[in-house]
């Protein structure tokens, strides 16, 4: 089969996984230069702060870190 070219468009690929969690512990790569930073939680998942929101996080702590994991996924301590 020969790829066919169509209008570029998001289809979802893989349902959505979801899991069960009542402990948070994460790590972090920083890349200055490319002013991104992975954060990588429970080595479940992870996201990036990028751009000017890397920027505006100037000097972070793990308290700053722990504030951006609660909010971008709607948790609450314990």
């Amino acid at each position: 089969m020969n790829a066919i070219n169509i209008k570029p468009t998001t289809i979802e690929l893989a349902p959505a996984r979801t899991a069960q969690i009542s402990t948070l512990t994460w790590r972090t790569n920083d890349d200055a230069f490319q002013r991104k930073l992975n954060i990588i939680v429970n080595n479940a998942t992870a996201f990036q702060v990028t751009g000017a929101d890397y920027d505006a996080l100037g000097e972070w702590t793990d308290a700053t870190i722990q504030g951006l994991i609660l909010t971008r996924f709607g948790l609450e301590l314990a």
